[in-house]
């Protein structure tokens, strides 16, 4: 599993609760940004986009990309204020329009 993101947030002084709901070496902090970057053993990213829905406010921005390498499979999440959205893609859907450029 893979996990990359970035999330932005008008008060950084709750990014240390949001970064403590994924594995302590996934995330960074800088200023207002938290960026997400891990690989490694399956993690359960669902108190992670719990904690992003109750955290941000309205301007707030940010997304989390989890890429699933046994199911070959890879998650976009927008977060947002109150909730979250998402979109599944399979890899070789990823890379369809590419086939004629030399992807199999």
């Amino acid at each position: 599993m893979r996990l990359y993101g970035q999330v932005t947030l008008s008060r950084p002084e709750v990014l240390s609760r949001l970064a403590g709901t994924l594995v302590p070496d996934a995330v960074s902090v800088s200023g207002n940004i938290l960026d997400i970057d891990y690989a490694g053993r399956h993690t359960d990213v669902e108190e992670f986009l719990d904690a992003a829905a109750a955290l941000m406010e309205e301007g707030d921005n940010g997304h989390l990309d989890m890429f699933d390498d046994d199911g070959c499979v890879l998650t976009r999440y927008e977060l947002a204020p109150g909730g979250h959205t998402f979109k599944t893609h399979r890899y070789d859907d990823i890379l369809e329009h590419t086939k004629g450029e030399g992807n199999w």
